[in-house]
């Protein structure tokens, strides 16, 4: 019995138990909306100074480095340009896709970001990599051709993309212009040739009986030659 502040005494309540839900949700480690910050690296290497490295992996390193600031480049412009465009202009609710593939706008933009900050983050490390002092040995004529490469791309990556979609665009006119025009001459020098001669049908005696210039020279050389 509980005893109230006046004197009187109160029967204690009854608990009520309610079933709770219980979900089973898949652990992706961070949050997912920010996948490309939701690691969590060492803070320092561990180098053994008698480890044997691969040479030859320097060149595929920076390689990959290279592609990697290439998809850097394209993946801004793409982040860049999508961005700017409204959701209204392209879509009545606010989604993109189909059969299967439907993706919020909201939702992509946020992907964008994502991938461009995977990618920069990469970069930055194989950069790091390549040029650390226990590849230097390694460094030979066609990686250093690579990383000059690289650092061209690697000042601004976008501005790298966006001039060689350019360059693409007009090389690609340039000869679509050369088709055309080799085409149309193709055509051109076609009609200006003789018509073939049908040699299935039978020549008339008239025919026959001309001779052509060239037939004429022909006989006139072989008189003088008697």
């Amino acid at each position: 019995m509980i005893q109230h502040l006046d004197g009187k005494h109160l029967a204690p309540k009854k608990r009520v138990k309610t079933a709770g839900e219980v979900r089973f949700i898949k652990d992706h480690g961070d949050d997912s909306s920010a996948w490309a910050w939701g690691q969590h690296p060492p803070s320092e290497r561990k180098m053994d100074p008698n480890h044997v490295l691969n040479k030859k992996c320097s060149k595929q390193i920076a390689t990959v480095l290279k592609s990697t600031l290439m998809s850097l480049g394209h993946a801004m412009t793409a982040y860049s340009v999508f961005a700017k465009i409204k959701s209204r202009d392209i879509s009545p609710d606010g989604n993109l896709g189909g059969r299967g593939y439907i993706m919020e706008i909201k939702g992509m933009r946020r992907q964008y970001m994502n991938v461009v900050e995977a990618l920069s983050a990469l970069s930055d490390t194989l950069y790091d990599e390549i040029n650390a002092d226990h590849w230097a040995d390694a460094q030979t004529r066609l990686v250093q051709e690579v990383l000059e490469e690289v650092e061209e791309i690697k000042d601004d990556p976008e501005t790298w993309a966006e001039f060689q979609e350019d360059t693409s665009s007009i090389i690609n006119r340039v000869e679509d212009k050369k088709r055309s025009k080799k085409e149309k001459a193709s055509k051109k020098e076609k009609d200006a040739l003789p018509p073939e001669r049908d040699f299935a049908t039978a020549r008339s005696k008239t025919a026959s009986l001309r001779t052509s210039s060239a037939q004429r020279v022909a006989l006139r050389y072989m008189e003088i030659t008697r």
